[in-house]
């Protein structure tokens, strides 16, 4: 009789466990099926809109989003291009960033080079893409060059640096920086650089007027 009881005891801690590791499985990752389901719609959704082959990974399911698919993919031909691919959370539809992340890529590719010949710390620097210029070009399978599309953001770091200390030396890598910028014809939204206790911003459109180093000077000499 002991040993009856024991053998159920037993039983019933493991079918909670296997309950509760089935719960636990199932609210990172849903059911099994439908993981599996979900990883080839999602290939096929993007081969089919993009007309390459994609890696599709790191799938997983979110439980308090309307239960929804989601995974990070690349294309084979650009796998340092990760970008999101999963269900939209009120239409459970798929939708991508494809677009955004590859014009992030470019950007970055093409700007930070241009900083660090001013600034080489690649850690005390960003590049990031702000808005879309043409919101309906993201529903098309061709993905134009970011410069036409996109407004950006770059914003650099210097707060262990006191502007005061050599005011006129970090004014002039700054006005470098900004005529190369101007050069590449780029649509800026927001320029800025961070010192100890000053920060030098400007907008896109008073980074584009900037034509000599005196029209600069007048803009930052409160700074």
């Amino acid at each position: 009789m002991m040993g009856f009881l024991k053998s159920k005891k037993f039983l019933v801690i493991g079918i909670v466990l296997f309950s509760l590791i089935g719960f636990i499985f199932y609210f990172f990752y849903g059911t099994p099926w439908d993981l599996i389901s979900y990883k080839d719609k999602f290939e096929t959704y993007l081969e089919e809109r993009y007309h390459q082959d994609f890696v599709i990974d790191e799938i997983s399911y979110d439980f308090l989003h309307g239960g929804t698919y989601h995974a990070y993919a690349f294309s084979e031909t650009n796998p340092e291009v990760t970008f999101h691919v999963g269900q939209n959370s009120k239409s459970a539809e798929i939708d991508d960033a494809y677009h955004y992340e590859l014009w992030r890529y470019q950007a970055r590719n093409e700007v930070t080079p241009i900083i660090e010949k001013t600034f080489p710390d690649r850690l005390n620097h960003a590049v990031e893409v702000r808005d879309s210029l043409y919101p309906d070009a993201t529903q098309k399978s061709e993905v134009p060059n970011y410069k036409n599309m996109v407004t950006l953001e770059i914003g650099i770091a210097k707060d262990h640096t006191k502007i005061t200390e050599n005011k006129e030396a970090e004014l002039e890598k700054a006005f470098k920086l900004i005529e190369e910028l101007n050069e590449k014809d780029l649509n800026m939204d927001h320029f800025s650089i961070s010192y100890k206790s000053k920060t030098l911003q400007l907008s896109g459109t008073e980074m584009k007027s900037i034509k000599k180093h005196n029209d600069f000077r007048k803009m930052v000499k409160g700074l």
